[in-house]
């Protein structure tokens, strides 16, 4: 199982989700928290730190906590989000083939290579695993189900 994990400020409100999918990239479990709308004195208040604050304490660790189905490893597209916690790792497109240092990745596969940054190692097997998920489809593709669905949950709310 592979997590993706990300938040998004949409309209002023901040919201999160993370989704875990199978080998297929079938989901099978989705989280998300309801759109938070800082106030003119938290913003005071927080300053610049107000974003990291609601993305990485309040938004991503608390979807962490809730999960069920704990995945091999976690995926953001935000870089920030790794510091909610172990076994989470940023990932991009790169043009790079190698391991690179401590805590960084590259998986090649058809002709595309990411790169996994985080805190923390990633077993062989879940390696394994993500190099099959993305020789089905784009390592990164989730990511887009995602995004959708959390303007969704935005708009309806």
């Amino acid at each position: 199982m592979i997590g993706y994990l990300s938040v998004d400020e949409i309209d002023g409100k901040h919201v999160g989700g993370i989704i875990v999918v199978d080998e297929r990239g079938i989901p099978l479990e989705f989280k998300y928290t309801k759109p938070v709308h800082p106030t003119e004195l938290q913003r005071i208040i927080y300053g610049k730190a107000l974003e990291d604050y609601l993305h990485v304490e309040i938004i991503a660790k608390s979807l962490l906590s809730k999960l069920e189905n704990k995945p091999g490893v976690i995926l953001t597209d935000d870089v920030k989000l790794i510091e909610a916690g172990e076994g989470i790792f940023h990932v991009s497109k790169t043009t790079e083939g190698e391991k690179r240092g401590e805590g960084e990745y590259v998986i090649a596969s058809a002709g595309i290579n990411y790169r996994l940054v985080g805190n923390g190692s990633i077993p062989d097997e879940i390696l394994d695993e993500l190099r099959a998920f993305s020789e089905r489809m784009d390592l990164l593709e989730p990511f887009q189900r995602l995004h959708g669905a959390l303007e969704y949950v935005c708009s309806s709310t």
